[in-house]
């Protein structure tokens, strides 16, 4: 679909936004100028993708070939690319003259002026030490990414020969148009290792002590045939995977792996609709990051452009958006699918059975598909109905979108043993972790996907007079960040260690069951919800939106409950910071025509799990079969502002998470197990710490599944599975850091 003017328009119109809109949305007139240029005619749009995995050494990568397909998946089905414009380098194609002649060849001949250009990386990256000599500046490290032939091996440690960092900026700056997005899922530092916890690490572990004097003269080469006034010009947006003393990791799904960095990017955008600009796809990369990394591994956009810019400086072709798509047709019935846009964490337990509802012409089919098989990204679906005729065929690059998803009603934590432990410590830890039943499998580190690692951690060091004490067992997140006050005392055993951290599993656990039910971008339950800090005056941290429940931006009517208002949303690249101690409130909005039922969750810098309780004796005094619930076009705070009662973030630094939860139906059975807290008050709203969150999150999908029931009029239900359906729920999340 080719975004002319009347489309773009249409466009806007279904998102809420009126052309005359563009004028208060948008004050700045370069800002106006850009959303114009993009109701004019569709330029060319041209993709050069580059991914290693074999480099024919020892140190080999397992993601990178499939970050490549991640990308050319999303820039076809997603953004309308030509396949034949989009180039792709993997393994042995792409030694150092592949790349720098598809780059010339490929991208520099053929782009225009206003056309689209994305180069992607994927691969090992490292600095390079250059003596000063040879550098017309006094820089003694150079970044640079390596090359299929770019490992060689010598006695001591490896050399390299890399492609620096700057002659991709030279050739980026070659292109005759400055819509360049540059992607790089690699990283230049290193820690010396292979493995970041459980996740393998794409910087080289060893710099190279020299650079390919042919590499300055193509440097050299290129900046003589530079405009003067792109000379020190940045070539459009750089996205890269981690900060400067940090690492890119690729992380590993049930068969497949990926880097961490280019799958939550590529979920994010297949999935979010309507667009958004790159601050926002930037900030909810990195809070998928963020569960996984601890905030060890931070996506950067390196330069800041004068307005807020639609991802790779395109809309998507249609304003749905999508976790799947039809990748073969195998018969009228069945088709096999590439799943695109879920989490890693949903992804990973996704069940057989889920339903699908495919797109066409811009409406959702009928007819339901279901999961039949999968593996990795890989499924098959079939038609539930075949018998109904005419259905519409099914096709290739056809979207598809969640409607019920199927999770296992029975599941524990998959726990990783530290190499670094000795023998008769992994025998003795596997041997205690047999005994706690949330526990499904412990595994060495690197095999499989983990949902948190059993490790050493070290003492902090002691003065020289004093005896040092020896490590203690702790517990970390899949990519090595310590979770707090898990440490144990020193001399601790190890089979004492795992007794005393089976809270920290049971939350870990809660927390993952809670993860299950995210579906902001699924979700069909109309509601918005907003994160509001309250010192010195309110304003916002951060807005979340469902968008398939409802066609247009709905907009509460005026009423006594809707005088409080707040400041605009920030658009910010990076993760929100709240200062200690803040007080916090949610405000939840109904935009649809059913009743909403909540609940709220949290976790806060501390490792405690937390919930607000309604009052719900009051409620039911009036009507005895009642909850506090949201009526249609209302808002309601939480806490509500009258009652002085806030959530408060900690007095500690770290990450918190908060989770809005609205349904169609009561949440019953998280209420039984609220009301078994003893300092639980039916008549009072309360926050309370939770002693029992696995219980909570175990009662929350029963709640779930049961309001699902409502609308679920596809599958039986299933004792081996929750069944959840798009329509009877909503989980929105915020992520924050307490500074």
């Amino acid at each position: 679909m080719k975004w002319d003017r009347r489309t773009f328009l249409q466009t806007l119109l279904t998102w809420g936004v009126a052309q005359e809109s563009l004028k208060w949305l948008y004050p700045n007139q370069k800002v106006q100028k850009y959303y114009q240029t993009l109701a004019e005619p569709t330029h060319r749009k041209l993709a050069l993708l580059v991914g290693i995995n074999n480099y024919g050494q020892r140190y080999n990568l397992k993601g990178c070939i499939t970050d490549v397909e991640l990308q050319k998946d999303l820039l076809i089905h997603r953004f309308g690319f030509n396949p034949q414009d989009i180039l792709t380098l993997t393994d042995k194609e792409a030694t150092t003259q592949g790349i720098k002649t598809a780059f010339v060849e490929h991208l520099i001949k053929q782009a225009k002026a206003g056309d689209v250009v994305i180069f992607h990386f994927s691969g090992y990256g490292n600095y390079v030490n250059v003596p000063s000599e040879l550098m017309a500046t006094p820089t003694k490290q150079l970044a640079g990414i390596i090359p299929q032939d770019g490992i060689k091996l010598r006695i001591g440690k490896p050399s390299t020969n890399n492609i620096c960092e700057e002659t991709i900026r030279l050739l980026g700056r070659s292109l005759s148009t400055e819509k360049v997005t540059m992607v790089f899922d690699t990283s230049y530092h290193s820690s010396g290792q292979t493995l970041q916890g459980n996740l393998r690490i794409r910087s080289f572990p060893y710099s190279s002590d020299s650079i390919d004097p042919e590499e300055l003269t193509f440097q050299a080469k290129l900046s003589e045939t530079l405009p003067k006034n792109k000379a020190s010009m940045e070539p459009g947006i750089i996205l890269t995977a981690a900060g400067p003393q940090q690492v890119a990791t690729e992380m590993k799904g049930n068969g497949f792996s990926a880097g961490l960095f280019t799958y939550a990017l590529t979920q994010h955008l297949w999935s979010k609709a309507p667009a958004s600009s790159i601050n926002i796809t930037l900030n909810k990369t990195a809070e998928q990051i963020l569960l996984i990394m601890g905030g060890e591994q931070q996506p950067q956009q390196e330069n800041s452009p004068p307005q807020p810019l639609f991802t790779y400086y395109l809309l998507p072709t249609t304003n749905q958006g999508a976790e799947a798509f039809i990748s073969g047709v195998k018969d009228a019935d069945t088709a096999t699918i590439t799943l695109t846009g879920f989490p890693i964490n949903i992804l990973r337990h996704y069940g057989i059975n889920s339903v699908f509802n495919a797109i066409t012409d811009q409406s959702l089919s009928s007819v339901p598909l279901q999961l039949r098989s999968r593996n990795g990204l890989k499924a098959t679906v079939r038609q539930l109905s075949p018998e109904q005729s005419p259905n519409p065929p099914l096709k290739v690059g056809q979207l598809l979108q969640e409607s019920l998803r199927c999770l296992p009603s029975s599941m524990g934590l998959t726990v990783a043993l530290d190499p670094e432990l000795q023998r008769i410590e992994r025998v003795d830890a596997t041997s205690a972790f047999s005994a706690i039943d949330i526990v499904s499998d412990v595994l060495s580190e690197g095999e499989e996907p983990v949902d948190c690692i059993l490790g050493l951690r070290s003492s902090v060091a002691t003065p020289s007079d004093q005896p040092q004490e020896s490590a203690t067992y702790a517990l970390f997140l899949p990519g090595g960040f310590q979770l707090p006050n898990s440490t144990g005392n020193s001399g601790e055993a190890i089979k004492s260690a795992v007794g005393r951290l089976r809270p920290f599993l049971e939350k870990l656990l809660a927390l993952k069951l809670w993860g299950l039910t995210l579906n902001e971008a699924s979700s069909q339950l109309p509601c918005r919800i907003t994160l509001e800090a309250l010192d010195p005056e309110p304003y916002a941290i951060e807005q979340r939106q469902t968008t398939r429940g409802t066609s247009t931006t709905a907009q509460l009517p005026t009423g006594e409950n809707n005088n409080d208002s707040v400041t605009p949303v920030p658009n910010v690249p990076d993760i929100p910071q709240v200062p200690r101690g803040t007080r916090l409130r949610c405000q939840l909005e109904n935009l649809g025509q059913k009743p909403l039922y909540y609940l709220v969750l949290g976790i806060n810098s501390n490792g405690q799990a937390i919930a607000y309780i309604p009052p719900y004796e009051q409620e039911r005094k009036a009507n005895p079969n009642e909850q506090p619930l949201i009526q249609p076009g209302k808002k309601n705070f939480v806490p509500p502002t009258s009652t002085g009662l806030t959530l408060t973030t900690s007095s500690s630094q770290g990450w918190e998470q908060i989770l809005a939860i609205a349904a169609i139906a009561p949440f019953e059975e998280t209420l039984k197990v609220l009301q078994k807290i003893p300092e639980f008050k039916p008549d009072k709203q309360q926050i309370l710490t939770l002693d029992n969150p696995l219980a909570v999150a175990q009662a929350l999908l029963k709640d779930l599944a049961s309001a699902s029931s409502a609308t679920n009029t596809i599958l039986e239900p299933n004792p081996d599975s929750y069944i959840l359906d798009v329509r009877a729920w909503s989980t929105l999340s915020f992520i924050y850091q307490v500074i």
